[in-house]
C-alpha cells in the first residue's frame, strides 16, 4: 500500500524526555517554535496521538512562518479525546479504531470532523496512514507525537526521517520521545539513523535531522 513520506518532529532534553514527571513540556525556544511551523507548512497533515491532543491540546496550525496549516489528524483508538479540543476544528480527521456506535461516533461527525476507521480493538497505523495517501491525498505527513504514537509509527516501519530539537535541560524521567517499553530490546530490535545535518538555535538548542535506517517494515 501507498503511504505519505512522513517525518517525525520533536522537542526532547538532553535525556530524551518530552515531558517532566509532573506533565511539564515546554521546551522549544523561539527559533524551535519557528522551525515547528514551518515544518508544519511543508506538510500535507500533521498527526498526533490522543495523549497530545488532550494535555497540550495543540492547534497543529501554521501561525509562525508563511504557507497554510496541513490538515489536522488525531489517532485515537478508543475516542478518549473530546470533540471541542482544538486539533478536531470542522476539516480534521479523526483516526479511531472500528466498532464504535453510531452514537459514539455522531458529537464528531456533527462538528464536521472526518473520521477513519482502521483496525479493531486498536488503530492499524499502516492501513490509517494508507487511507490517509489514497482517500484523502496526503503525501507528507508530519507526526508530532507523544512518544507513544511516536515509537507505534517507529515499530511498524512508517518514518522516514526523524527531526528532533535537543533542549539543553535534563529532566531525569517523564515521558519520552519514543516510548512502547518491550518493543525494542537495542540490540536486534532497535531504531538505526543516519545524521544528515544539524543547526543551531538560540544559541543552545540543537536541531538533528536524522534518515530511519530500520526498521523499513514491521517488526511484528
Amino acid at each position: 500500500m501507498a503511504r505519505p513520506y512522513t517525518f517525525i518532529f520533536s522537542t526532547a532534553t538532553l535525556d530524551g524526555r518530552i515531558a517532566s514527571i509532573t506533565g511539564y513540556s515546554l521546551l522549544s525556544c523561539r527559533e524551535d517554535f519557528e522551525l515547528q511551523h514551518k515544518y508544519r507548512a511543508s506538510a500535507d497533515a500533521v498527526m498526533v496521538g490522543s495523549r497530545t491532543a488532550v494535555l497540550d491540546r495543540p492547534r497543529l496550525t501554521v501561525r509562525l512562518a508563511r504557507g497554510r496549516s496541513p490538515l489536522r489528524v488525531v489517532v485515537d483508538s478508543g475516542l478518549k479525546v473530546p470533540p471541542d479540543v482544538a486539533g478536531l476544528r470542522r476539516g480534521s480527521v479523526l483516526v479511531t479504531a472500528e466498532g464504535h456506535s453510531r452514537e459514539r461516533l455522531k458529537p464528531y461527525l456533527e462538528r464536521g470532523v472526518e473520521v477513519v476507521e482502521a483496525g479493531r480493538g486498536k488503530v492499524d497505523l499502516e492501513r490509517a496512514v494508507a487511507v490517509l495517501r489514497e482517500r484523502l491525498g496526503v503525501r507528507v505527513l508530519m507526526v508530532e507525537g507523544g512518544g507513544g504514537l511516536n515509537c507505534a509509527m517507529l515499530e511498524k516501519g512508517l518514518v522516514d526521517e526523524v527531526r528532533a530539537t535537543i533542549a539543553p535541560y535534563i529532566f531525569g524521567g517523564g515521558v519520552g520521545l519514543a516510548e512502547c517499553p518491550g518493543v525494542f530490546d537495542g540490540r536486534d530490535r532497535r531504531v538505526e539513523l543516519a545524521l544528515q545535518h544539524t543547526r543551531i538555535l538560540c544559541g543552545g538548542w540543537v536541531h538533528a535531522t536524522y534518515t530511519v535506517l530500520r526498521p523499513r517494515k514491521p517488526l511484528y
